[in-house]
């Protein structure tokens, strides 16, 4: 399932494969900017932070405006820690352009990963999925989703996960989430509905076809849940999930 973790990582990937193209006019100081900026976001990727910081605060001492370069060297201060300079400068990226969707969810999972801050974080989600330059508004839906599961609030983690498969109904983290939001409220055919969604579209997994036993173990049905337990011996022999039926199997007598 998505995790806060993986969020932070997709935002990164985010925000650092939108450098290449972020920028201002063409005069020699913003493209030595621009520059700099590229090559800070390689640093980062490298995990060379103090390379990375350094290339953009160059870059940001020539284009104060840089919206990628605040973005990525908030991700960069954010590894190392240093929360307060995180968010300074993500808050700057938003506040340079409002329109920008990366920008935005990279601020807005900075808020929940860190901080847990799902009512402040809920604007910029909706703001990054309003942006019709944001190749992926669904994993800012997704995104959204998460952090109110995270908080506590169901009915907007339901809501966000919902538009997240309207713009796109194969998307992974929004089908595996409701797969299981819908199995821990006990709507079993629903649950039953998005596990066969995910395998009409996706390879099965082992914790797809684990969530898949259950299911169907609880909605009765011995000759399903046999199904997807041959289906997780056979193809994953050593997960833990595999060891999950076993043990449940052995309590059970079988």
């Amino acid at each position: 399932m998505s995790t806060l973790r993986s969020l932070w990582l997709c935002a990164a990937a985010a925000a650092l494969a939108a450098c290449a193209g972020a920028g201002g006019g063409r005069t020699a100081v913003n493209e030595a900017a621009v520059a700099n900026m590229n090559l800070g976001a390689g640093y980062l990727q490298q995990g060379r932070l103090d390379l990375a910081i350094e290339r953009l605060q160059r870059a940001l001492a020539q284009n104060p405006r840089l919206v990628g370069a605040h973005s990525t060297i908030a991700l960069a201060y954010d590894r190392l820690g240093d929360l307060e300079q995180a968010e300074m400068h993500f808050r700057r990226a938003t506040e340079l352009d409002s329109n920008d969707g990366g920008a935005a969810n990279a601020y807005a999972v900075f808020l929940c990963s860190r901080h847990n801050r799902w009512a402040d974080a809920a604007p910029y989600f909706r703001r990054a999925a309003a942006d019709s330059r944001y190749p992926t508004p669904e994993a800012a839906l997704t995104n959204a989703g998460v952090c109110a599961r995270s908080a506590g609030d169901m009915d907007a983690a339901m809501e966000n996960f919902r538009a997240a498969l309207a713009r796109n109904p194969t998307f992974q983290d929004a089908l595996l989430n409701m797969m299981d939001l819908s199995y821990e409220s006990g709507n079993y055919l629903q649950a039953r509905a998005f596990v066969q969604r995910y395998l009409d579209s996706h390879p099965a997994t082992a914790p797809v076809l684990w969530h898949c036993f259950n299911i169907e173990r609880e909605l009765d049905d011995p000759a399903a849940a046999n199904r997807c337990a041959t289906q997780l011996r056979s193809g994953f022999q050593g997960s833990a999930e595999l060891q999950q039926l076993e043990a449940q199997l052995r309590g059970d007598g079988r």
